[in-house]
């Protein structure tokens, strides 16, 4: 059979593992520095929810998950759905009904982080996988702008936690998108269309923008809406839509830079964030050497209201893992995948259990000791130690255990000599 995974999806070997993780651990560090506290929730979610909150395209990207037993014969035989769960396609939705839930049970306001993977049914391509991570920071319950900044700068400071440099934060309003798709006079139910458009300005040629705006908008409205979101002297006009809002922005940009000069605040009358559920300010970050975003997000007020009670303010964003891990990659930043400090060989099956108490008793003074598992001859098991790019090894045979000592070898000067398991623990830890 095939032993190349479905396309979107990948094998990672252990070093491309180990600077994963390393990457995962250093986001979360960073996050809990801000307050912020780890949630996890389930992979998936009903199709139901999933398909009802202004996921945008997103919503025609998810992995399905059929009925199971009767219920899945009884909607195929009645022409029904006959899928009721799906992949979770980002992770907001998924925190929305975890507050829902255990809202009673949390800080608030609740400052929460969330790393997992996520998936969507898109064409993969470098950098966009159908299975990937997301990193977010997520703050429920407050409406004040400084949630916006908390938020902002956590992402900052993971960025500069990695050396990123030249890092862009664009800023917009959902509410001043919404008056200049009125003014431009696009109806109602075409607005969320024109957003998902717009937000494909980082992939698409302009002119291939404008021909989907104009196929779903008419030509008029697709002119108007070029005028005030997509043109270079957009600016003024824009601003005059919303003055409170343009301000709003323009207090969180200072609060931002005050505290991270060396970012790169603009405000992006084109930047839609293409998601329904943003009711407010959205932001996305850029780095110079990627043609799309970095990451991304912004406020969703009512959100949580999907699963019960009032809509409870809130306001989140993500870090696109994958694309990090692209420019860390670039970086030649690599990373050693967990190499031993010592390999315990196996000299026979008779002398396993000693070699076994010998491996037990390093690592309880803090070394990795890998005890091989196998069975080999010693030629082989010191050529493993060589592979894991161990520093040590020891050997046991019968003559050692006899006399209690074993026999360590420093494996990268090719000296060697029986010494006391204490004698040993020394040698390898100095």
């Amino acid at each position: 059979m095939n032993s190349t995974p479905p396309s979107g999806f990948r094998d990672f070997l252990p070093g491309q593992a180990a600077l994963r993780q390393r990457a995962a651990e250093t986001i979360a560090r960073v996050y809990r520095s801000f307050g912020y506290q780890p949630i996890a929730t389930s992979a998936l979610e009903d199709l139901a929810a999933l398909t009802s909150q202004g996921g945008g395209e997103n919503e025609k990207l998810i992995f399905k998950v059929m009925r199971r037993g009767e219920a899945l014969e009884r909607a195929r035989a009645e022409n029904g759905e006959l899928a009721d769960l799906g992949l979770r396609f980002d992770l907001t939705l998924p925190l929305a009904r975890y507050y829902a839930r255990h809202g009673s049970q949390l800080p608030h306001p609740f400052k929460a982080y969330h790393l997992g993977p996520v998936w969507r049914a898109e064409r993969a391509q470098k950098g966009r996988y159908r299975e990937f991570w997301q990193c977010d920071a997520d703050i429920v319950g407050a409406d004040s702008w400084g949630a916006e900044v908390e938020i902002i700068l956590a992402i900052l400071a993971v960025f500069s936690e990695f050396g990123l440099s030249g890092i862009e934060v664009h800023l917009n309003d959902r509410r001043l998108v919404e008056r200049a798709l009125e003014t431009a006079q696009v109806p109602p139910e075409k607005r969320d269309a024109a957003c998902v458009i717009l937000d494909k300005l980082d992939k698409l040629e302009r002119s291939q923008i404008l021909t989907e705006l104009s196929a779903e908008l008419g030509a008029g409205p697709a002119a108007a809406v070029e005028k005030t979101l997509m043109s270079e002297e957009a600016g003024a006009a824009y601003e005059a839509l919303g003055p409170a809002e343009v301000s709003a922005l323009r207090r969180i940009e200072s609060a931002v830079q005050a505290v991270a000069p060396d970012a790169r605040l603009r405000l992006s009358p084109h930047l839609m964030r293409g998601l329904g559920y943003y009711t407010g300010p959205v932001f996305e970050f850029r780095h110079p050497s990627l043609s799309g975003s970095l990451g991304g997000g912004g406020r969703y007020d009512r959100l949580t209201a999907v699963f019960g009670g009032p809509p409870v303010p809130a306001c989140g964003a993500s870090i696109g893992f994958e694309r990090l891990l692209l420019l860390l990659e670039e970086k030649n930043d690599a990373e050693d995948p967990g190499s031993p400090d010592v390999v315990v060989t196996v000299f026979d099956d008779s002398l396993r259990p000693r070699s076994i108490e010998i491996g037990a008793a390093l690592r309880a003074q803090g070394l990795v000791a890998d005890v091989f598992p196998g069975m080999a001859k010693l030629k082989a098991q010191f050529k493993y130690a060589d592979q894991k790019k161990a520093s040590w090894a020891v050997a046991i045979g019968p003559d050692e255990a006899a006399r209690g000592v074993l026999q360590l070898k420093n494996l990268r000067t090719g000296e060697e000599r029986a010494v006391s398991l204490d004698e040993a623990r020394a040698l390898i830890a100095a």
